[in-house]
């Protein structure tokens, strides 16, 4: 891009022309180096500078720029331009009764301009959001409305928030501006009704009320069932297109389908096969996972690298060959050259993917006695359920006791917010399906109880995140829940140091433990107080 000439403000003593010549230069210097124009103002959506639908022109030594889109027009006096950055140009301009403003001026096609564009849609929802608030709740007062990230209390930008007031009552409001995101407003929306009711008078009655688009709802309500308190009595609301929204019984938005997997059933091994099997395992980072049709997933640090089904075992990771039980040396071949490439890393051989969480999977299987001495080490399932609109993310298996009850175990490697919520998604339909006895077939011998399954979240202690616990403080009573955390090291043996039922501290929180949450979640955090403005 060329050098462009910048304009400022002018006095009434400058040389009017001149001033709007060279702001008509520097707007026409910029859009001919775009190659996908937009204008841009807070508040608003990107509005696309389409050839043929927007005009630029000097008139009365003034520069008016206009634009027609599907949706929305707009037109405005560009009074100054500031310096350009890669493809961004701020202008200062007027509008319609002289009322001063800043248009940007954005190339969508370069990625300097993507983070602008982002936020530029999420000021726009905000304000959609808010017109929503006034017209559903007329005489209340919308005391704060923000959509500003808060690191420190794991609020989202995505999801505008909003607090509204009426005497002794306040309503937490919370936003989803697409169907794709409805997976993760429940925890954020929690969150913000916590914070909420935290800071309220004791006389205050605090509400929480969801506003999704009009094709979501069915993933929330399916969720509110599970929670108790003010959230499980959550109001939810759908709107349009056009920003119109309307309140919905949650009773009427449908249930989420899952079934059991048609072909589940419980691997049969031979002593062949056992012995096999055992000769595998003992080779460092290999795991040995039975999969839910029966076949059995031979793993190093989560890679697979062969399978056993129907007393064959397929080797290999990209070519595949058949190999006999007969020749396992050929496997423990492969899988030591895998842990020699591994412990290298060097230029030549970089090692070999691993992939955490199905490493993890195997060690939470091989010990599984440490996580909970009451669930039978076999059979354990991984995955049994199929989710209507696709696959989950999120790691599941399903144990169980000797006297029956059944276990789902959530498990996490990493950090998540959302681990609580996405647990209880499972748990719910697993609950659902043991309860109408389509779940006896895969535990044969074990007559099941009637009683609701636990849900055990398992990760590296280190790896909870510290909002989880506020999630948990709203689940169901009869939802009986505990996080287990395990050894740092659980590459090498799995070791519980941390077991904490539904939402209790940890015994260090509030010193150590809250010291280290403070310290990382300091950094960065560019709002620790809810933006305002009504």
């Amino acid at each position: 891009m060329g050098q462009i000439p910048v304009a400022n403000l002018y006095s009434k003593s400058s040389n009017s022309e001149t001033a709007a010549s060279v702001v008509l230069a520097a707007v026409q210097t910029f859009l001919a180096a775009c190659r996908q124009p937009a204008a841009l103002e807070a508040g608003e959506t990107p509005l696309a500078l389409i050839p043929g639908r927007y005009s630029l022109e000097q008139s009365s030594n003034r520069v008016f720029l206009e634009i027609w889109g599907d949706e929305r027009s707009l037109s405005r006096r560009i009074v100054s331009c500031s310096q350009p950055s890669p493809g961004v140009l701020d202008c200062t301009v007027q509008r319609f009764g002289g009322k001063p403003g800043t248009l940007t001026l954005l190339d969508l096609d370069r990625p300097q301009t993507a983070k602008r564009s982002v936020r530029g849609n999420r000021l726009a929802f905000a304000e959609q959001f808010r017109r929503m608030l006034s017209r559903q709740f007329p005489g209340w007062q919308i005391d704060t409305l923000t959509s500003a990230m808060d690191l420190r209390r794991s609020f989202s930008t995505v999801f505008p928030r909003a607090i509204l007031q009426r005497g002794n009552q306040q309503i937490a409001a919370l936003a989803c501006p697409k169907a794709d995101d409805e997976s993760a407003l429940l925890s954020f929306a929690l969150l913000w009704f916590d914070h909420v009711s935290t800071l309220a008078p004791p006389v205050s009655r605090t509400s929480l009320c969801l506003f999704l688009p009009e094709v979501s709802g069915a993933l929330t309500a399916h969720r509110l069932k599970w929670l108790t308190g003010a959230p499980g009595c959550a109001r939810l609301f759908r709107f349009n297109k056009d920003g119109f929204a309307g309140e919905v019984d949650a009773a009427d938005l449908g249930n989420i389908e899952t079934r059991v997997t048609a072909d589940a059933k419980v691997a049969v091994l031979s002593s062949e096969e056992q012995n096999v099997l055992a000769r595998l395992q003992n080779i460092e980072g290999v795991g040995c996972c039975p999969e839910v049709a029966g076949s059995i997933s031979i793993r190093f640090r989560g890679l697979e690298f062969a399978r056993l089904a129907n007393g064959r075992i397929v080797l290999g990771i990209e070519s595949k060959q058949e190999v006999s039980l007969n020749n396992i040396a050929q496997v423990e071949s492969f899988a030591l050259h895998l842990l020699s490439l591994a412990s290298s890393r060097s230029a030549v051989a970089p090692g070999v993917p691993q992939y955490p969480e199905r490493w993890f999977e195997s060690a939470v299987r091989s010990g599984l006695q440490a996580i909970d001495a009451g669930l039978l080490p076999a059979p354990v399932h991984g995955q049994i359920l199929t989710f209507a609109g696709g696959d989950r993310e999120m790691l599941d298996l399903l144990a169980v006791s000797g006297s029956g009850g059944l276990a789902v175990l959530e498990l996490k490697t990493s950090e998540d917010i959302h681990l609580p919520v996405q647990a209880l998604d499972y748990w719910a339909r697993i609950r659902w399906h043991a309860s109408q006895g389509e779940l006896q077939h895969l535990f044969t011998g074990i007559p099941l109880s009637n009683e609701a399954p636990k849900l055990l979240l398992v990760a590296p202690a280190i790896c909870f995140h510290p909002s989880n616990e506020i999630v948990l403080r709203y689940f169901s009573p009869e939802i009986r829940v505990e996080r287990i955390g395990v050894n740092t090291d659980w590459q090498q043996k799995v070791k519980v140091v941390l077991r904490l039922t539904g939402a209790d501290k940890p015994i260090s929180h509030g010193s150590g433990y809250e010291l280290r949450r403070f310290s990382e979640y300091q950094e960065g955090d560019n709002d620790p107080q809810p933006a305002t403005g009504a």
